[in-house]
């Protein structure tokens, strides 16, 4: 599959994802049942699809030797299951969960729901140690693997990690406070230069290359493209909502991807961060008393979906 037809293939799973919300939501509740009703259904997809990865699951299990699971992943690569599940996503039975599992993968907590599960398997008193060992391989694997595709950061898992903890130590509060002084920090206007930074605290400067997950070269060139006639705040705030919505970019803080903006286009300028966090946190405010956001609906909606589009094609 080129890079054009996978971008369009990710766009047709946005689609699905975006007109089937219920069959997504049960989808996802299963993912997350405490009898891992989900992952049995996958399992079951791998199998039908990869017959010999039952066999090869089954000899892992009592394997002892390594925590690695790359022998695992490479039936996977080598039996064409990419190809099956993307002719699957285009002619499912009406019972098919490849559309939602494939929405999930691509667009939802999954790397975090099956890092979770892991977790949980591994403080049950019923699970044997040999199984608790393999299980920490797999979530190292897990986490390891959504770093090296781009699908998550080490930022991201450490964001996540800090959430688990307060869950775990019951310091929801200081953590959402923590949270809260992060963004009012993010909110201010830069510091000046004279003024020193808060120990502890590094400036976050990556460049824009280094935040696109993919396709650098083209996407750099298509966004300075569009910045040329299309640079105001909103402007910016709805270029970040398709860029980080379509995975094309790794999240981070507005102020960041304004700098690795800046950085990359001096020849154009760049309005300052806080006009385009103003616009951003318009955008993801909710529609009234409805429980769409304000991007979701209009004249919003149909500019973010022609800017990923424009990105994809």
């Amino acid at each position: 599959m080129g890079q054009q037809e996978y971008d369009n293939f990710k766009r047709l799973i946005k689609e699905w994802l975006d007109n089937h919300p219920d069959e997504y939501a049960d989808f996802v509740e299963e993912m997350n049942d405490k009898k891992f009703k989900g992952f049995f259904k996958v399992f079951k997809i791998a199998t039908k699809l990869a017959p010999k990865y039952k066999e090869a699951a089954r000899k892992r299990i009592g394997d002892d030797r390594t925590p690695d699971f790359e022998e695992l992943e490479n039936i996977l690569l080598h039996s064409d299951l990419a190809e099956k599940i993307v002719n699957e996503f285009h002619n499912p039975n009406k019972k098919s969960i490849v559309p939602a599992m494939l929405a999930w993968l691509y667009y939802g907590r999954s790397y975090e729901c099956m890092v979770e599960q892991g977790e949980e398997l591994t403080q049950r008193k019923d699970i044997p140690k040999l199984y608790k060992w393999l299980i920490s391989g797999m979530v190292k694997f897990i986490i390891r693997k959504s770093i090296t595709n781009g699908m998550r950061s080490k930022e991201d898992w450490q964001v996540f990690r800090k959430q688990q903890k307060a869950i775990e130590e019951n310091t929801l509060v200081e953590w959402a406070i923590e949270e809260d002084e992060d963004t009012d920090e993010e909110d201010t206007d830069t510091l000046s230069e004279e003024q020193p930074k808060t120990a502890g605290r590094k400036a976050d400067t990556r460049t824009l290359s280094e935040l696109l997950i993919e396709r650098h070269a083209i996407l750099i060139e298509r966004i300075g493209t569009r910045l040329k006639t299309h640079a105001t705040e909103t402007d910016i705030a709805r270029l970040f909502i398709a860029l980080v919505e379509y995975r094309f970019m790794r999240k981070c803080p507005i102020k960041t991807f304004r700098n690795a903006l800046y950085e990359q286009f001096k020849e154009q300028e760049i309005i300052h961060e806080r006009g385009i966090q103003k616009a951003y946190r318009n955008l993801t405010s909710p529609f009234g008393n409805s429980k769409k956001l304000v991007k979701d609906i209009g004249e919003d909606h149909e500019a973010i979906e022609e800017l990923k589009a424009y990105l994809s094609n």
